[in-house]
């Protein structure tokens, strides 16, 4: 059974109190018995280790460490040489010394790593990565400049993943076979909409969301055994089995043009310590974010056809990274519901967020992605709040710190109630023709997608995943600003469940999350642990004290990140201090809920008119059902415009021995590049009601 807590309780241990919040904390160990002898040991060890430094400088294991943690920690050289001085600290020569072989075994693992598979190679995640390096007098030939690179790391799938699937799956050859077929392949829009069992569990995972904000701000069941479950049911889980990462070097990008990406792969390729033709003829599955993918396609289609097979990169497949899918979608449905804030009878959603004591001016802007997901998440429960509220018929009553216990039966009608009355197709058909609360339900619906998929992204559950990027699939037809998502997305779509053989397709699934704690429920995309990293990249180095020089940067740093952040938590964990970790787990106040319903009751945000004398409010189409009707126009009035879901997949003849020689010229093989078949179905196959 879950704990009692109330709307401003702060009860129970200091990890479930922190547990609440993001990022990580330490606090100390305590002052008992156990911790004050270990405090004692720990001293009479360094000591020792002092001494024994004094009288040989090669019995340097806790100089070495602390002069390697100091020197990616900022302490001055100053201070470095006295700590040097007292037996404490190595020399800073020789941290950077110790850097620098750091960074050639991290370089030789890489090549190992890569030179293990002979099939399909460990998986690629790579990102832009622009800094500035500054001169402080600048001179002819030394002037501040911005350096425009890209890194990243290679993610070996478990040998557990491996062991589950079918190896004939995973070649080459069945790569470019699965991609011929896609010439000959009839596009239905019936694969990005739901089956009776997805719609189900929409449902489902709906009811969760509203049965979560039941149990924490409206009322406790009596019995916690029968309720309305708080998680929907899994569909597909990943294993949290912590990640075998290696990080890459800093490559250098000219722009972000076809000539960069183009350096980009030569300089994977000679991370690798292969011969082009051994890291390009083999399958090389690289994550990335949907501009790297659209640059990359430029290329390959520079160099197709290609006389040699290594300098076409059709053994090359990108997945869009799943975090930046996630904040661009997310970020494009809150500005589409947005509103205008410059009136004040406009409902929007920056009248939730103002109303939550959150300036709506900075969640839209694109700076921090996290708190945006926080704040989306804050408004969807305050209005399911209020929504619950409403149904139970106590608006008018006070909001108490302390949740009341009701029958079990009753919480999960009142659970129920609410699904049908804000979210069910006949609530939406009702709410047509009122502007008002038409408005509401659509957001609703579309930020219940936005709240599913991060869940999801942290529950691990890849089936959850892409059963919302189906959604967005149809969704992404009609937001604006999605026009790239609304063919890569689908692509990617239909090469997951449709175009790659199944084992080759789990692998893809299984590896765009992981867990970099090893923990459950703890799982990040592999672009957002990217992005960490980068965060922890610019923290040590801006704090070096030794410039912005990018040479320093490639030698030295890039590839001893993961090693530097581990140092850096040892620093507060061997002087006592506790680590833990805590989760993104936006809370709504007692304070906040109290302005929310000053707010929502006098502009009756669940009527269906609007306050007299306010203009009425223009209704915003739902997305979903746009996107249909938009698949539903381009299928019978442009029978190949849907071609551009496959567009940029290599499915010609792979490979093909081109002869250099005019005159052994023969007439190629097979037939030419087609564009896959489109199911044009009648209006009344493909009808728009919701049903």
């Amino acid at each position: 059974m879950e704990p009692e807590v109330s709307l401003n309780s702060c009860s129970g241990s200091l990890e479930d109190v922190m547990a609440d919040y993001g990022g990580f904390v330490y606090s100390t160990d305590g002052n008992g018995p156990d911790a004050r002898k270990k405090q004692r040991c720990h001293i009479a060890s360094v000591i020792c280790s002092m001494l024994s430094f004094a009288c040989n400088r090669r019995h340097n294991g806790l100089q070495l460490e602390n002069s390697i943690r100091f020197y990616a920690c900022g302490v001055s050289e100053t201070v470095n040489e006295y700590l040097h001085y007292l037996g404490l600290t190595s020399h800073r020569k020789t941290a950077v010394h110790a850097l620098r072989s750091l960074a050639c075994e991290a370089q030789d693992k890489i090549a190992s790593c890569m030179a293990i598979s002979t099939d399909v190679a460990p998986i690629l995640c790579i990102d832009n990565l622009d800094m500035e390096e500054r001169i402080q007098i600048a001179t002819v030939g030394k002037q501040n400049r911005m350096f425009h690179g890209t890194w990243g790391y290679i993610n070996i799938p478990s040998s557990d993943l491996m062991n589950s699937l079918n190896p004939n799956d995973l070649t080459l050859s069945a790569y470019h076979n699965a991609l011929k077929n896609v010439s000959s392949l009839v596009i239905d829009p019936n694969f990005f909409l739901p089956n009776d069992d997805d719609q189900e569990h929409h449902k489902l995972v709906v009811k969760s969301q509203i049965a979560q904000v039941m149990y924490k701000y409206v009322a406790r069941p009596s019995h916690p055994k029968g309720r309305h479950p708080l998680h929907p049911p899994e569909v597909e889980l990943i294993s949290h089995k912590k990640p075998e990462i290696h990080m890459l070097k800093l490559m250098n990008e000219s722009d972000n043009s076809a000539k960069g990406i183009g350096q980009v792969m030569d300089a994977l390729q000679h991370q690798t310590r292969l011969d082009p033709a051994d890291f390009f003829g083999r399958l090389q599955l690289i994550d990335g974010d949907l501009g790297t993918a659209q640059i990359f396609n430029a290329i390959r289609v520079l160099r197709s056809p290609s006389e040699h097979c290594d300098h076409s990169l059709n053994n090359i497949s990108f997945t869009l990274g799943a975090a930046h899918t996630l904040w661009n979608i997310a970020h494009t449905i809150l500005t589409y519901h947005f509103g205008n804030s410059g009136s004040m009878d406009n409902l929007g959603v920056w009248r939730y967020l103002e109303a939550l004591g959150i300036p709506p001016e900075k969640v839209a802007q694109k700076k921090d992605f996290t708190k945006m997901l926080q704040y989306m998440e804050q408004v969807h429960e305050a209005t399911l709040w209020y929504c619950l509220r409403d149904v139970m018929g106590h608006h008018d009553t006070v909001i108490q710190e302390e949740l009341p216990i009701i029958p079990t039966a009753k919480w999960n009608d009142m659970v129920d109630k609410c699904y049908d009355r804000f979210f069910s197709h006949e609530a939406r058909r009702a709410a047509r023709g009122f502007p008002k609360l038409s408005n509401l339900l659509t957001r609703l619906q579309d930020f219940s997608t936005v709240i599913e998929a991060n869940r999801a992204m942290k529950r691990g559950d890849i089936g959850r995943l892409i059963n919302v990027w189906k959604m967005w699939s149809i969704m992404t037809q009609s937001l604006p600003g999605l026009t790239h998502y609304s063919a890569y997305l689908p692509r990617l779509i239909l090469l997951l469940t449709k175009i790659l053989p199944p084992s080759l397709g789990k692998l893809i699934c299984h590896s765009i999350l992981v867990s970099p704690s090893g923990r459950p429920n703890h799982f990040v995309a592999k672009d957002f642990l990217l992005e960490t990293h980068n965060y922890w990249l610019k923290y040590f180095y801006t704090r070096g004290g030794i410039g912005t020089q990018i040479d320093r940067l490639q030698a030295y740093f890039l590839s001893n990140i993961p090693t530097l952040r581990t140092m850096f938590d040892s620093l507060r964990l061997d002087s006592g201090a506790k680590h833990i970790q805590q989760s993104h787990k936006p809370l709504l106040t007692l304070r906040g809920l109290e302005r929310f319903q000053q707010m929502a009751q006098p502009n009756g945000i669940l009527t269906i008119n609007s306050s007299s004398g306010a203009p009425a409010p223009v209704e915003i189409k739902n997305t979903y059902i746009q996107g249909l009707i938009l698949l539903q126009e381009e299928i019978s009035t442009k029978a190949n415009e849907l071609g551009r879901f496959t567009m940029h997949l290599p499915f010609d003849e792979q490979c093909e021995s081109y002869p250099s020689d005019p005159e052994d010229q023969a007439e190629p093989k097979g037939e030419p590049n087609k564009s896959p078949s489109i199911r044009s179905g009648s209006p009344s196959q493909y009808s728009m009601d919701e049903d």
